[in-house]
C-alpha cells in the first residue's frame, strides 16, 4: 500500500533489452509518464552489442543512465574455483558416476542485478548501507516486463520499492514494443543477457558461434574452466543443457525462446529485459 506514503524517486531498471529500452524511450518521449533516472546494473560480461546499445540510450534519453556494477561475474566464479561452491548462475551438472542432470541454483540476478540497484537507489535517496528506509516514503521501480512474459512479474522484496510494469499496464506486447522502436526510426536492441548465460537457445547460440565468433569463443574457454569450478569430485558442470563441451554442442537453429531448456526455466524478471 502507498496511499500513506509519498514517493520519493522514480526509477528504470534497465536492461537495454527490447522491452526496458522501449519503456525508457516511451517515457522520453511522453507516451508513458515521466521518470528520474534509469539504471544499469553491468555484470562485466555483457555482448558487446549491449554496450553499444546503452552508449545509444545516454545520447538519446533526457535523464540520467546510471550504471552500476558488482563485478565480473564471469571472472568472479573462475577466481572462485577451488575455494568455495562459488557458482552463482544455473548451469547444469552432471555426476561423473550415475550420469544424473541437475541444475545450479541461481543466485545470478539477486547479486548482480536486484542487490547492486537497490544499493544505487539507496544511494539516490540518501539513504546509508543497513540504514532504515524512511516508512512514511517509497520508491517506485519500473519492470520492462510485456504481456507475453507476464509470468516473470514479481513483487520487491523490500517494502520501501514498489515494483511497477507499465508495458503490462498499458497492455504492450514483446511486438508491439519492437513496431514502437521502428516507427520511431530507433534501432533495434539485440538479446540483452550474458555471454555466458546458461538460458541462451540453440538459436541463439548458433547466431553467437557464427555471427559473434570472440563471444563464443569466451563462451566456449569459461565452459572448459567451469567444468570442475565446486569441490565436489563428482559432479561436473556444463553451460549448455546438453551436459556436452560448447564447441562440441549440434545447435538446433530452429530453437525457440518457448523451448529454452529441458528443465522448464525462466530467467527471472530483472534479467535480461
Amino acid at each position: 500500500m502507498t496511499e500513506d506514503r509519498k514517493k520519493t524517486l522514480t526509477v528504470i531498471s534497465l536492461g537495454a533489452g527490447v522491452q526496458s529500452s522501449t519503456m525508457a524511450i516511451m517515457a522520453a518521449k511522453g507516451d508513458l509518464p515521466p521518470v528520474d533516472c534509469a539504471i544499469f546494473s553491468d555484470t562485466g560480461n555483457e555482448p558487446k552489442m549491449v554496450y553499444n546499445y546503452l552508449e545509444l540510450l545516454k545520447k538519446i534519453l533526457p535523464y540520467p543512465v546510471h550504471i552500476v556494477s558488482k563485478g565480473n561475474i564471469m571472472q568472479d566464479m573462475l577466481d572462485a574455483k577451488g575455494k568455495s561452491n562459488f557458482v552463482v548462475a544455473p548451469y547444469f551438472t552432471q555426476n561423473k558416476i550415475t550420469g544424473k542432470k541437475g541444475m545450479v541454483m541461481r543466485q545470478c540476478t539477486n547479486d548482480y542485478k536486484i542487490q547492486v540497484i537497490k544499493k544505487k537507489i539507496r544511494e539516490l535517496c540518501n539513504v546509508g548501507y543497513r540504514k532504515r528506509f524512511p516508512k512514511d516514503k517509497y520508491v517506485e521501480q519500473w519492470i520492462g516486463i510485456s504481456t507475453d512474459e507476464i509470468g516473470r512479474m514479481k513483487p520487491a522484496r523490500d517494502k520501501y520499492i514498489l515494483n511497477r510494469h507499465p508495458l503490462i499496464e498499458a497492455n504492450i506486447s514483446r511486438q508491439d514494443c519492437i513496431k514502437y522502436l521502428k516507427e520511431n526510426n530507433i534501432p533495434l536492441p539485440e538479446k540483452s543477457a550474458c555471454i555466458v548465460c546458461p538460458y541462451h537457445n540453440d538459436s541463439y547460440w548458433h547466431f553467437m558461434k557464427t555471427e559473434r565468433p570472440s563471444e563464443f569463443s569466451i563462451a566456449v574457454d569459461f565452459d572448459k574452466k567451469v567444468r570442475s569450478i565446486t569441490r565436489k569430485e563428482d559432479e561436473q558442470i556444463f553451460v549448455h543443457r546438453s551436459c556436452k563441451p560448447l564447441d562440441e554442442v549440434e545447435f538446433d537453429k530452429k530453437e525457440t525462446d518457448k523451448q529454452i531448456d529441458l528443465f522448464n526455466n525462466e530467467c527471472e524478471g530483472m534479467c535480461g529485459v
